[in-house]
């Protein structure tokens, strides 16, 4: 069976559904907009919104703009080896030992930004063992910091970190999630990856 990112899947098809929930006060992204290019000095661009430069040791594994039309865009990396991993579905994915996803939507103002970053912050309290919360600034925007287990029995992954933030009338989520024998710091590998994010002006 082809084999396919464990776990982006299902990343998308939760964070999706709770922007789907606000998307009639998203605009349309434009439609000569350069999604899922791989840009010069390791920077990827996403969608019309920003641009972002993963810590070294991660590596693109997919960019995607299928919802550009709803003005939301999706991009993932991998680090580590990856192995072939089985879910409950029978589907074989390929597991690596840490992804990086990036969510990033657009809407008509700061208003609706804020119930798309609302609704993502609700979606991870209910999927998982939240253990603390707090406030980051990095490359001068501000995040919220979660830090959890990753709960459920589909799921490989031990524990992550998440930042959720609104810039101007863009959401944005940054999530890292590692298997348990992962020793990288989570919270520093996410920290440095949005302080080399730039918000298109």
């Amino acid at each position: 069976m082809r084999k396919k990112y464990w776990h982006q899947k299902r990343k998308a098809a939760l964070l999706f559904s709770c922007l789907l929930l606000s998307l009639a006060g998203c605009s349309s992204a434009s439609q000569t907009a350069k999604s899922g290019q791989e840009q010069p000095e390791g920077q990827t661009e996403i969608g019309t919104i920003m641009t972002a430069h993963a810590p070294q040791e991660f590596t693109l594994l997919d960019n995607k703009d299928a919802l550009a039309a709803d003005g939301l865009y999706y991009a993932t990396w991998g680090a580590g080896n990856s192995s072939p991993f089985e879910n409950s579905d029978g589907e074989t994915l390929d597991l690596y030992d840490a992804q990086l996803y990036l969510l990033a939507g657009e809407a008509k103002s700061e208003k609706d930004a804020e119930k798309s970053r609302q609704a993502w912050l609700a979606a991870a309290k209910d999927n998982y063992k939240i253990h603390t919360t707090d406030t980051i600034t990095c490359n001068g925007q501000t995040y919220t910091l979660i830090s959890y287990d990753c709960v459920g029995t589909d799921t490989p992954y031990d524990h992550g970190v998440s930042a959720l933030g609104v810039c101007g009338t863009n959401a944005v989520c940054a999530e890292l999630t590692c298997t348990k024998d992962y020793d990288g710091d989570l919270a520093a590998l996410l920290k440095n990856f949005l302080n080399n994010c730039q918000y298109i002006q």
